[in-house]
């Protein structure tokens, strides 16, 4: 049957191939492949043409993006990958999105454990001393977006969301985590067991080492919290966490700047939710089932807390048809869920079934809403539960088949990737026509229209003689810039005059063609000595114009220095001071 769906191209963001152990890369690489067998024109979008942001690069990117004339954005294999796509920050320091705010496109935002993961990707890593205000104005400013379409597969962290004020209404599609290609392997048999191995497993990691909070406050906050909440893990973290908080004396949780409006909260909250709170979890239930478990991963016996029923079996097993075999192997797997999640779940239990396997993982009311009375069976409330299902099922396989099947036809039925990737446009698409047109959101990227030219400052740029193998040879029609094969040496500078105390909004307008290469542009400051806000320009086939902002009082020079071990060559074509005004 043909699937008619409402758009024809795409664009999706590309994670880096070696981030969270590949996973990341391989659930884009399996969504984009079903997008295209779909019929749709997928863009990919490099995320990493951002982490340090290349003004060549992104150039390039937005000329041939507007080209393709994507009618959706689509962040994989997490939402935030395309909330990150930034350019370099404005004046008022507000980075904008190249999906939502320049190119005007409807993006998809997939959850994972919102609303952490946004915090620590969208505002800058901090400790109580460098923490700021201004967060929450900034994730609401980013999150609730008229071109932004919350994809929620929890419906916990949707009651957050919403709480938090982080979601604009009939924004948010809500669709349950779907099977995988791969992960129903071609002849293995259903809980194919190596007699050597135990008869119970356990898939995922452990962050074991000891968090290092910049205060023993903050590492008594985190235990209370951690143990509060462990001996009653329905109730969700976030709330634990929150309560636990405005327990303390409010000079110190203003010392420690954890006000969800401080940065550093949204750093503090993340390691504790997902990596501290974890692995505790992980090692109390799974030191319940009082049979020996083969823990898949990078568990460590000689560290502290480690219950001795727990196999260490060394492997980072890639994602796939192998984890697949993995989940088929063993009779039972036991999963206990990242803290993160509140009523919902993950790929990995639908995995875990699809496979040939049997999962018992700690129960999420999404799961039991869609799964009825089989994701009930499966679904354990504590250790003591947790150890009962696990005598239960291991000594009937009778029994332990027939609610895997249960699970499994309901998968094949519902929950394949192409009828939930069709799901899914659909209701995006219905959320983009209700937004309507964007054509002026309310804050304008761009005040061109406003800049006057002040000054020619091309003929000003030189090189200085302490800058070894450096030159700037003025000619026709501009500047060119040599420098030695150094990373990071000084190659060309120009003096900032001293009528920017003057003017409104002062900035320079460089103009340059990269011919090898990879320079780098910034400010420095007089005070400091220390260059600012550099700006990345890797080789082009096309001119690059790159805006320095200005401070009216502090910036001496304009530098721009080689950024790699290989000698560079730029054409600069214009370096003009200018200003805007109102």
């Amino acid at each position: 049957m043909v699937c008619r769906l409402p758009i024809k191209r795409i664009a999706i963001t590309v994670p880096p191939r070696d981030w969270f152990h590949g996973i990341d890369r391989t659930l884009c690489d399996l969504y984009r492949q079903a997008l295209v067998d779909l019929g749709l024109a997928v863009f990919d979008v490099q995320v990493d043409t951002f982490l340090n942001p290349d003004a060549a690069r992104i150039s390039t990117l937005l000329r041939e993006l507007r080209a393709f004339q994507p009618e959706f954005v689509f962040g994989l294999c997490h939402g935030y990958y395309a909330l990150i796509c930034r350019l370099q920050p404005l004046r008022d320091g507000w980075r904008p999105n190249i999906f939502t705010e320049v190119l005007d496109i409807p993006t998809i935002c997939s959850w994972d454990h919102a609303p952490m993961e946004f915090g620590v990707q969208l505002l800058p890593l901090s400790d109580p001393t460098t923490s700021t205000p201004g967060a929450m104005e900034t994730l609401r400013r980013v999150l609730t977006h008229p071109r932004l379409i919350h994809w929620s597969r929890d419906s916990g962290q949707r009651q957050i969301m919403q709480d938090l004020g982080f979601l604009r209404p009939g924004h948010v599609i809500q669709e349950r985590p779907p099977a995988l290609p791969g992960f129903l392997p071609p002849g293995t048999p259903t809980s194919l067991q190596d007699g050597n191995q135990p008869s119970v497993s356990f898939v995922g990691r452990f962050y074991q080492e000891p968090s290092d909070h910049p205060h023993p406050a903050l590492s008594a906050l985190a235990g209370e919290t951690i143990r509060t909440w462990i001996d009653a893990p329905q109730e969700p973290l976030w709330h634990v966490l929150d309560r636990q908080i405005k327990l303390m004396p409010a000079d110190l949780r203003q010392f420690l700047a954890l006000d969800p409006d401080q940065t550093h909260f949204w750093h503090f909250a993340t390691g504790l939710i997902v990596y501290q709170a974890q692995t505790s979890s992980r090692l109390k239930l799974l030191g319940s089932a009082a049979v020996p478990v083969a823990c898949y991963g990078n568990l460590r016996t000689d560290m502290p807390g480690v219950p001795g029923n727990l196999v260490p079996v060394p492997s980072n097993i890639p994602y796939g048809p192998e984890l697949a075999a993995t989940f088929a192997r063993h009779p039972i797997t036991i999963d206990i869920l990242k803290p993160g999640f509140i009523h919902g779940y993950s790929h990995k239990q639908i995995h875990g079934f699809a496979s040939g396997g049997f999962m018992l993982m700690n129960r999420k009311q999404d799961f039991v809403d869609v799964f009825g009375e089989a994701g009930e069976a499966v679904s354990f409330v504590d250790g003591d539960d947790l150890g009962s299902k696990v005598d239960r099922f291991l000594s009937d396989p009778k029994y332990r088949r027939e609610v895997g099947d249960a699970i499994r036809e309901r998968i094949a039925a519902r929950f394949q990737l192409k009828d939930v990737l069709v799901r899914a446009l659909h209701a995006a698409f219905q959320c983009a026509e209700t937004a309507g047109s964007n054509p002026n959101w309310a804050r304008p990227v761009t005040t061109d229209r406003h800049v006057t030219t002040v000054m020619n400052l091309l003929p000003d740029m030189r090189s200085e003689p302490q800058w070894l193998g450096a030159s700037v040879q003025h000619g026709d029609p501009g500047a060119l810039i040599l420098t030695p094969p150094h990373a990071w040496q000084y190659s060309a500078a120009i003096r900032i005059p001293l009528i920017v105390s003057e003017m409104n909004e002062p900035h320079l307008r460089v103009r340059l063609i990269v011919e090898a290469g990879r320079m780098g542009l910034s400010v420095l400051l007089g005070g400091t000595g220390l260059p600012v806000a550099e700006q990345y320009i890797s080789r082009s086939a096309h001119p690059v114009t790159v805006t320095v902002e200005l401070p009216r009082e502090g910036a001496t020079t304009v530098l721009l220095r080689n950024t790699v071990e290989t000698a560079g060559r730029a054409l600069v074509l214009e370096a003009s001071l200018c200003d805007r005004t109102d």
